[in-house]
Order: structure tokens, then sequence, then C-alpha cells
């Protein structure tokens, strides 16, 4: 017990203690006056002093200094907050549902606001997502159908780092259905169950106006639906992808120039019917401030408790006070009053880290701090709990020890960071088993199942180029063996011409011809040495030009994922009877 308190000691705000410094500046200054000065200094002469005083020295003084600083210390003590246990809390929180509803047609490619509608609305998209300081957050993105990028969350980072990789490549059906996009909102809410909450949709033009009318009236009062509108009213052409510097624009099958115009009418109306808000998008943040507003319908609040707790650290400086009970009733004795402006003395900046911090912070809090102002390598030192150590070696750039501290943990993150940072050594095969080893404990780990893939693909080319090389080896060489035979061959004919002649210009001839063939061999081997190191680098930098690509994606691509995952849901509603392939010739 006494262990455990004693491991876990420390003082939340270690800073009240330097106010020790100037109590104790206080006392001694204090003592010192009292025992050198005397209110009749000024009126008799020192020498007479000591005569006519009667109080003699060491008598206890009206003004108990000890007793003082000894309050002044407990209570410092107090507000420095000692802890050593801590007590799991719930947290709650403003029970404030939103589900935005993204269009992701080709329409929104049109470039009548700059640079396009969709940078636009994305933008618009994280200042809304930085507004939102409390309660939960999903987004539903629709096309020709619609799936969920992102539950409901309170963890808007998460749905910040998704928005770049919203485009509308990654939507499988073409088209615009909204209502799909409701009712997939309205089930995001039930899943969650939460009664109540709002939808708002971001977009150019709604087509299925009769369908998503129909959805969006049934639910207002519950899930009230408004609509942000992105783009103008005269609208402009949509680039096409493959738009080259003469410039190429989306025609429809009649060969006509497809023009998406924004009708602002009709979607004040449809929002009106929905029992939710219209505005036009702005460059400001009042389009927002409207448009999230506190609806009337759901004006009363409720809060819900989080699936996690918070664990916090339980005070018992609190007791401490009970010993200043018998001093501060001392107090209202005469004389004692003065001591009262040393309160107002407030502690200076925190201490610079060492020893001090030691005593005040656990070690992982303090590699926490050192984490948070980018010192990767303090932060590793500092750290005890594997996880957090070896995502300190990691940002630091020390693989081999991060894969050493993730190698201890059996989760499935671990074993996926793992992977990565045996990629980052460059051990592939390895790589790819701690891969394999984290969707066998979380068989749907997107992330470890994209970089696993992207590896067996690297490896793959890989060995397709050094089967390249070595079928290369062996054709030079076949070539070289046809090449000295048919040297051979030549010099038998030689020789037979050369018996008829006489000694002495049959040793020349051959003197001559052993000379030639030496002098072709050496240039031959020049040449296919030359070849050899020029395929080999070409190789190599062909190797080190896929390696650093490959290092680029990982850890994860949204964007891939996103859509592989869009079409899967795609398919299985195909095959379910839940959707059907929609009509191409309107994909904008």
């Amino acid at each position: 017990m006494i262990e455990a308190i004693l491991q876990d000691f420390h003082f939340l705000r270690p800073q009240w203690f330097y106010a020790i410094l100037p109590a104790v500046c206080m006392f001694l200054l204090l003592r010192y006056r009292q025992s050198n000065v005397s209110n009749w200094d000024k009126a008799i002469a020192p020498e007479l002093l000591t005569h006519l005083l009667e109080t003699p020295s060491g008598t206890v003084s009206k003004n108990p200094f000890s007793l003082i600083l000894v309050a002044w210390i407990l209570a410092i003590f107090a507000l420095a907050g000692p802890v050593w246990e801590k007590k799991p809390q719930p947290v709650h929180e403003r029970e404030d549902a939103v589900i935005i509803i993204l269009d992701l047609t080709r329409s929104m490619y049109a470039t009548d606001v700059k640079p396009n509608r969709l940078v636009r609305a994305r933008r618009k998209l994280v200042d809304l997502l930085g507004m939102r300081k409390e309660g939960v957050t999903g987004l539903v993105v629709f096309a020709g159908d619609a799936h969920a990028v992102s539950p409901l969350t309170d963890d808007t980072n998460t749905i910040v780092a998704m928005i770049p990789a919203l485009t509308p490549q990654i939507m499988p059906a073409p088209g615009s259905e909204l209502a799909p996009a409701i009712v997939r909102a309205i089930q995001l809410f039930h899943d969650a169950g939460v009664s109540s909450g709002r939808i708002l949709i971001i977009t150019d033009e709604i087509r299925d106006v009769a369908e998503a009318q129909s959805v969006a009236r049934s639910n207002r009062f519950s899930f009230p639906v408004s609509v942000l509108s992105v783009g103008t009213e005269e609208g402009a052409p949509i680039p096409t992808a493959t738009a080259s510097s003469t410039g190429g624009y989306l025609k429809d099958r009649a060969g006509n120039l497809v023009i998406p115009k924004v009708n602002l009418q009709s979607l004040q109306e449809f929002a009106n019917v929905a029992g939710g808000r219209f505005s036009a998008m702005t460059l400001a943040d009042e389009d927002l401030a409207y448009l999230l507003a506190d609806d009337p319908l759901l004006e009363n609040e409720t809060f819900r408790e989080l699936e996690r707790d918070f664990d916090v650290w339980f005070e018992q400086g609190s007791w401490l006070l009970l010993l200043l009970l018998p001093l501060a009733s001392l107090a209202f004795r005469r004389g004692w009053i003065w001591s009262l402006p040393l309160l107002l003395i407030l502690p200076p900046a925190p201490a610079e880290a060492g020893l001090w911090d030691d005593l005040w912070l656990t070690r992982d809090q303090q590699a926490m701090t050192a984490l948070e102002k980018g010192e990767a390598g303090e932060a590793a030192e500092l750290f005890e709990d594997s996880q957090w150590k070896g995502s300190a070696l990691y940002q630091s750039d020390s693989f081999a020890d991060a894969g050493n501290q993730f190698a201890t943990l059996d989760s499935s993150d671990s074993r996926y960071n793992l992977g990565n940072a045996l990629a980052k050594q460059g051990r592939y095969e390895e790589a790819i088993e701690a891969y394999s080893q984290s969707l066998s404990i979380e068989p749907d780990h997107e992330d470890a199942a994209f970089n696993k893939q992207l590896l067996e693909q690297l490896l793959s080319q890989q060995q397709q180029q050094q089967q390249q090389q070595d079928q290369q080896d062996k054709e030079q060489n076949e070539e070289g063996d046809q090449q000295q035979g048919e040297q051979d061959s030549q010099e038998k004919q030689d020789g037979s011409k050369d018996e008829q002649q006489e000694g002495e210009e049959q040793d020349e001839q051959q003197a001559e011809q052993k000379e030639s063939e030496q002098q072709s061999e050496e240039e031959q081997g020049e040449q296919q040495a030359q070849q050899l190191a020029e395929e080999d680098a070409k190789l190599n930098a062909e190797e080190q030009q896929a390696l650093q690509q490959w290092l680029r994606r990982v850890p994860d691509d949204p964007g891939g994922l996103l859509r592989r995952k869009f079409e899967q849901q795609y398919e299985d509603g195909l095959r379910q009877g839940n959707i059907s392939r929609n009509n191409a010739n309107a994909d904008w």
C-alpha cells in the first residue's frame, strides 16, 4: 500500500512551491527587525535603552512569525495538489448531433466559384468541424448512391483528415440521388441511439426532389434538414478529368455543353418542407452560424454519458486545511491581520525540466509534454509505456528501436506499427508477416490490409525485375558462347591453311591471330561490363523510385480506402437488391 502511494505520489500544481521563497524571506526579515529594532530606538539613546526596557530578551512576541510560516507552508502544500490515487469519472457531453451530407457529383467541379465548387465546399466543411466544440458529428457523401464516411463521433479531427480524399472519383455510381443519403443519415442517428439531431446538406442541386422531400418531411420534427448551397445561379461548365491546356468540358450525349445552375428558390423550398434552414455559402462564417444556431424544436438540451471514463487524480490537499483551522482562529488576535496581504503573492512561471519535474510529474507525463513540443528523441528516452515509446522512436526515425518496442505488444495496432517500422528498414517480408498478424487480430483493419497488399505488389515487381535481369544475363552468356564457337571454327580453318605454308609464315599468322583474338576478347569484356553496369544502375534507380513512391503512401491512402469500401458496399447492395444501377446519362 505504502509502496503504491509513493510510486504514484506527485503534485498537480508544483509551481505553488515557489511561494515558499517569499515566505522564508519575509520570515527572516521580520525576525531580524524584531530582534534589532524597537519602537523606542528613535526616542531614547541606544546606551540608555537597554537599562530602560522592561521586557527581557527571549520573551515570546505578540507576532508568532514561526506559526505564520508553518501556516503558509501548509497552505502551499494544499494548493500544490498532492495526489497518489485516481478516480474514474464518467464523461458527459451535450447531445448535439449533426450529420453533414456532402454532394460529390461531377457538377461540384463547376468553376463558377473559385477554384471550384468542390474545393469551396470542403473548405467550408473544415470550418464547420472546427466550430463543433461539443456534441457528435457524422459525414455522409452521395452521388448516384450514398455512403457513410464517418458515423457519429466527437473526434472531428478524424473527419478533417479524410476531407482531402473526398472527390467524385471515389463514388462508384454516377448520378445524383439525395434521398438515399438522407435515409443513410437517419440510420446513423438510430445506430448511435440518438433520438433527435440535425442534418445539413452541402449541395448545388437536388434532382430527386419528390423522393427526398418525402423522406425529409416524415422526419422533420426529429431530424430537421438544412441546406447550404454552393455555386451561382448563372452556373459554369464542368471541366473534364482529361482536360488539357486547350480546355475540355463535359457534354451530354447530344453534344450540348453541360452548365449546372443553382436554383436557390428550389433549395429554399426544400429546406422549408424539411423543417430546416437555408443559406447560400459565404466567405465568412455567418452562413454556418445561422445554420447551426439553436433550433427551437430541439431546445431541450440533453447530455449523454460517453462510453469512456476520464481518470481524475483525487486531491488530498484539502485534509491539510484542517491543520490550518487552529492557526486561522488565532488570526483574530491584534497584530496578526497584517499577514493577510502575503496571500496575494502569486507563483512565477514553471521551472525547467529536470530533477524538479521528476518530483512532481511521472516519466510518461514528461515524455508526453516533450512529444507535444516536437522533441520526439527526448520523449522516446522518457517514455516507459512501450506503445508510446515505440511511437516516439518511430517519429524520431529510429525504426529499428521502434520495431523492438512494438514487437513486445500483441495488439492489432502494435503489429500494424511493427509492420510500418520493418518496412521503413527495407525488411519487406517481415513487414508483410506483421501486417498479417494485425489482420488476424482485427480483420477489419483497413490500413494494415492496404499496406500489406501494397508491399506484396512491390515485392512482386522486384521479383519480376530480378527475373528479367537474370534472363538478360543468360542471353548475354549464350551470345558470348556462340561467338566463341565461331572463333574456334575460324581458327581450325586457318590452321588447315597454315599447314600448307612454310613454318615461319604459320608461326607469324598464329601469333597475329592470337593477338587479335585477345584484343577482341578484351573489348568484348569491357562492353559487357559497361552494359551490365548501366543496366544495374537503371534497375537500382527504378527500385529506388518504386520504394520512395511506396514509402510516401505509408501508412495509409484514405482516398483509395474509401473508394474500395464504397465499391464493395455498392456491389453488396446490388446483389441484395437494395439498390439498382441508375441511368448514367446524367453523370453530373
